[in-house]
């Protein structure tokens, strides 16, 4: 398994425990403060898992490649949220990693 088909598959399981916490999730998109303070909670994995990334890939510890892939993987749960189809939105961002920009 790719490291974006591994990253997908993460947000896909914590896409579907999420979606049991529907109530409490309701609670923080619609509080402003608590957007703000989950949005930066998930965001300070970036770090770890770019350096995840680069170790996996054989690549430096701070390969920008690899903070790259890392912060766009971690944002993608927020892209993908308000499509009609998250999950399959979600799929087209790691698509996109995993092979490429195509036009």
């Amino acid at each position: 398994m790719s490291i974006p088909q591994a990253l997908r598959a993460h947000l896909a399981r914590s896409r579907r425990d999420v979606e049991e916490l529907a109530q409490f999730l309701r609670l923080v998109e619609d509080t402003l403060a608590l957007r703000a303070y989950s949005h930066r909670m998930w965001l300070r994995h970036e770090t770890a898992l770019g350096r995840a990334i680069a170790e996996e890939a054989g690549a430096p510890e701070d390969d920008v490649r690899c903070a790259a892939l890392a912060r766009f993987a971690l944002e993608a749960r927020d892209l993908a949220a308000p499509a009609a189809d998250p999950e399959r939105a979600i799929a087209e961002i790691f698509a996109m990693f995993e092979n490429g920009w195509a036009t």
